[in-house]
């Protein structure tokens, strides 16, 4: 019998939707590039790794100990205290410099009026300095004064003259930029938004939590995301360290956990409209914005200047708003609230987008394997393996038509296998769109029903005892803890919607028409009752 693959699939993330390793060509050359310029030999690069383990989840423990991750007798230091440069709050007046003059002046930020740094739930936000209308501007900065890839070249100009980094995917240069301006004391005009993100009272990308809090998402969709992310993570960090670094001259500057650190900063600030693989940056003070399903700001673009060639983003109130109301920004209208979880380590816990990322797989093993990923491409989806968005709930609108359609296909074997015959081809999916014969249909709901009740069993607590400890956390509405907890109750939500929805499916399985009788309905040999015409 063909196998299905629950949502519990390991892959490669998309990071950015185009992540790829650094290609295998390009190795030679920037190996080349690095002998030319000196590279040491692998005592330094062991003594950055510290021979720490690769295996599970390590970044559980970043942000702990030494940040450097490495052997303390051979690692640089950077000159700033480590106090300071990881997990320590930002100092008071730093963080006043992000809302008052120092900002102004280093970035150009004008309208700066409307806002500024404030705190809510131990959280560092931006908040309404005066009272405003729908439509009135809060923050205008300048697309130049935004941190791009462009910052990259002129960091390190050798890189782009040699051509050895030419491949290199925007992310992983702004990635190297941040690990730069971490070690560097010179990069003033960057230094506040940096200690910020260093300070416990910003929000931190998974990866980065302690284990305490990590360990909360266990047996979840989220937990398995983040172990596919650490992984991808792992192997790309030997790669920079060994190709990239000696290149830009960094070699022995930075380890791997400010790798990881770079990585989670970029990845939770890089917000929309600049989240997209070809058009990340970060927006001086935009970082400061709080998630939420019920935004009352918004960005847009506009052009100032004499001839209107200065192009800004323009943070604009959607709605009236009072002195110190927190500016509310939706991250990412596309997504449910597990995946901004695991994208930008926030979680709308008032009106949260619920629900859960279902990814199925054709089996491999499948003999009709190569003639269903044949019918998914030219269906548009991916193949083998595809991810749809399953809202939670109850019912039938909670399942995507595809969705069914996919496990359909996956189950479709024996009898039915004639439909994936060359003649049907063109039609074939529209077939999986509605049940194929009752063999089927039962497989693809006791399939499901298995999936789910396995998943649910596998939490170490219940949907009841996590209504219960959210109450108790109810003082701490900003702590790691309570976020994992709501991804882990919004994940068992959503399984139970589906393993209801596939039991009523169950139900009716002996009243449904299916395929044969649909077929001969077409050629009129059966009227609209299912009785004979003969």
């Amino acid at each position: 019998m063909d196998r299905v693959r629950d949502w519990i699939v390991v892959h490669r993330p998309r990071i950015w939707q185009k992540s790829k390793q650094i290609h295998s060509s390009q190795a030679p050359a920037m190996a080349e590039v690095a002998r030319r310029r000196g590279r040491a030999t692998g005592q330094s690069r062991d003594c950055a790794r510290g021979g720490d383990p690769r295996g599970g989840v390590r970044s559980a423990t970043v942000g702990r100990g030494d940040p450097r991750g490495g052997n303390p007798s051979c690692a640089p230091r950077s000159k700033r205290p480590l106090a300071t440069r990881l997990g320590s709050s930002a100092p008071r007046s730093s963080l006043r410099e992000l809302s008052e003059a120092g900002w102004q002046a280093a970035f150009n930020v004008q309208e700066f009026q409307g806002c500024s740094v404030g705190e809510a739930d131990g959280q560092l936000c931006l908040v309404a300095s005066r009272d405003a209308e729908a439509g009135d501007v809060l923050l205008r900065v300048p697309i130049d004064e935004t941190l791009s890839e462009a910052k990259f070249e002129e960091l390190f100009p050798g890189a782009a003259k040699d051509g050895s980094l030419d491949g290199l995917e925007t992310w992983m240069k702004l990635v190297v930029v941040l690990m730069r301006f971490r070690s560097d004391e010179s990069e003033g005009k960057w230094r506040p938004l940096l200690e910020a993100l260093d300070s416990a009272s910003f929000r931190k990308h998974p990866l980065l939590w302690n284990k305490e809090d990590l360990l909360e998402l266990q047996c979840s969709q989220t937990f398995e995301k983040l172990k596919a992310y650490n992984m991808y993570l792992e192997s790309t960090w030997q790669q920079i360290e060994e190709f990239v670094l000696p290149v830009v001259g960094m070699q022995g500057a930075c380890g791997r956990d400010d790798f990881f650190w770079a990585f989670g900063a970029l990845k939770t600030n890089a917000l929309r409209p600049f989240s997209q693989p070809q058009a990340l940056r970060l927006v001086p003070m935009l970082s400061f914005l709080s998630h939420s399903r019920r935004p009352n700001c918004n960005t847009k673009f506009a052009s100032s200047g004499i001839f209107k060639k200065e192009e800004t983003l323009d943070l604009v109130a959607m709605s009236p708003l009072r002195k110190g109301d927190v500016l509310l920004y939706d991250f990412d209208p596309q997504k449910n609230e597990i995946d901004v979880l695991v994208d930008y380590g926030t979680f709308d816990l008032e009106g949260p987008s619920r629900g859960m990322e279902l990814t199925l797989e054709i089996d491999e093993n499948d003999p009709l394997y190569d003639d269903k990923c044949d019918v998914l491409e030219e269906a548009g989806l991916e193949a083998p393996r595809h991810s749809f968005a399953v809202a939670e709930g109850e019912g039938d609108q909670m399942i995507p038509e595809d969705a069914l359609a996919f496990l359909r296909l996956c189950h479709l074997n024996g009898m039915d296998s004639f439909l994936l015959e060359s003649v049907f081809r063109n039609d074939v999916w529209g077939f999986m769109k509605e049940p194929v014969s009752k063999e089927n249909e039962s497989k693809v709901c006791e399939s499901m029903i298995r999936s789910c009740e396995e998943a649910l069993a596998e939490f170490p607590t219940t949907v009841e005892q996590d209504k219960e400890i959210i109450g108790g956390l109810a003082g701490s509405r900003g702590c790691r803890a309570t976020l994992a907890v709501e991804a882990r109750l919004t994940e068992k939500l959503s399984l139970r919607g589906l393993l209801a929805c596939f039991k009523t499916e169950r139900a009716q399985i002996p009243f449904k028409e299916y395929y044969q009788e649909r077929r001969l309905k077409s050629l009129d040999l059966l009227d609209m009752d299912g009785n004979s015409t003969y």
